[in-house]
C-alpha cells in the first residue's frame, strides 16, 4: 500500500502555502488545503530557508529604460528602436532592438547632444561620444555608454561612417 507523500510549497513572495499530495505511481498531485499535520508539513518541507529567502532578495533589480527612441534616414537608412538603459549597477547602455541595415562596413554608433540629427551639418564632429562598431546588419546589440560620459546629456544616437565621416541614420531619445 502506498502511502501519500505531503509536500509544501511557498507561492511567491506572498507566502501563500499549499500542499501537495503526490499519490502512488500514478502521477496525480492533488492540491489540499492547508490542514496537514505539522509533522507532515515539517518531514516534506520544500519551504525556501532564510538564507535563501534573503539571497533571493538581495539580488539586483532589472535596468529600467530612461528614454527611447526610432532610427529615421539621414544620408542613409536604418530600422529599428533604442533604447537608453540605466543599469541597477550605476553605469548606461544603449540596445538596438529589431534592427537593420544594410551594411555595417565603417559604421559607428555615436551619441550627440542634439535633440536630433537631420543633416550632416548637425554633429560637431569634434564634440560626440563613439560606442565603437556596429555588431551586425540586424537584430538586438548592445552598446556600453563608457563612464567617463554623462549620458543624460546625449540626447541622440546616430550611425556615423567613419570612413566617409557623415550620419547614415539618427535616433532621437524622447
Amino acid at each position: 500500500m502506498h502511502r501519500p507523500r505531503i509536500a509544501a510549497l511557498q507561492l511567491g513572495s506572498l507566502g501563500l502555502s499549499a500542499f501537495v499530495v503526490l499519490a502512488g505511481c500514478t502521477g496525480a498531485a492533488t492540491i489540499a488545503p492547508s490542514s496537514a499535520s505539522p509533522s507532515a508539513m515539517a518531514e516534506h518541507s520544500a519551504m525556501p530557508s532564510e538564507s535563501a529567502m534573503a539571497e533571493h532578495s538581495a539580488m539586483p533589480s532589472v535596468a529600467a529604460p530612461v528614454s527611447t527612441g526610432t532610427f529615421h534616414g539621414v544620408d542613409g537608412s536604418a530600422k529599428g528602436t533604442v533604447a537608453l538603459f540605466h543599469k541597477p549597477d550605476g553605469t548606461f547602455a544603449i540596445t538596438f532592438e529589431d534592427f537593420s541595415i544594410d551594411s555595417n562596413a565603417h559604421t559607428d554608433v555615436i551619441l550627440v547632444t542634439n535633440k536630433d540629427v537631420t543633416k550632416d551639418a548637425d554633429i560637431d564632429k569634434t564634440a560626440f561620444v563613439d560606442l565603437g562598431p556596429l555588431k551586425g546588419t540586424s537584430g538586438m546589440q548592445d552598446f556600453v555608454v563608457p563612464a567617463s560620459a554623462d549620458a543624460m546629456t546625449f540626447h541622440t544616437v546616430v550611425l556615423w561612417d567613419t570612413a566617409m565621416t557623415h550620419p547614415i541614420a539618427a535616433a532621437p531619445l524622447r
